[in-house]
């Protein structure tokens, strides 16, 4: 008769136990979640914010250039079309190189960042 009643109450705390075991596992999984959300959203407006800045410096750089180059050939018209054709030859050179040298690229920078950050769950970081 003892030993049941020792078992039930094993058998509680076990209950007990895991239902401990399962919520603190849901707050943890909220946590690392809320963490991960929180390193894309900052990585995306970081991105966002380099982008637009290096945007304008290229944009005013272009312009700068080609009004320079304008009084050069002493044609505005002409200045503008140089640059805009240096653009042209910096867009055919990324699509010819996207398949042999960006996509790899873009693609080992994206394995590293993962494997980065299942690093630093490892070591607790």
């Amino acid at each position: 008769m003892e030993a049941q009643q020792n078992l039930k109450e094993d058998t509680r705390d076990i209950i007990n136990h895991a239902g401990d075991y399962l919520d603190t596992f849901y707050k943890l999984s909220l946590v690392r979640a809320t963490k991960k959300a929180s390193t894309i959203a900052s990585g995306v407006v970081n991105s966002i914010l380099i982008f637009f800045t290096v945007f304008c410096i290229i944009l005013f750089a272009s312009v700068a250039a080609a009004w320079w180059l304008g009084d050069v050939f002493e044609s505005p018209a002409l200045g503008f079309l140089t640059v805009a054709g240096f653009y042209l030859v910096v867009v055919l050179i990324l699509l010819i190189m996207r398949k042999k040298v960006i996509a790899p690229f873009i693609r080992n920078s994206l394995i590293k960042k993962i494997y980065e950050e299942k690093d630093n769950v490892i070591r607790g970081s």
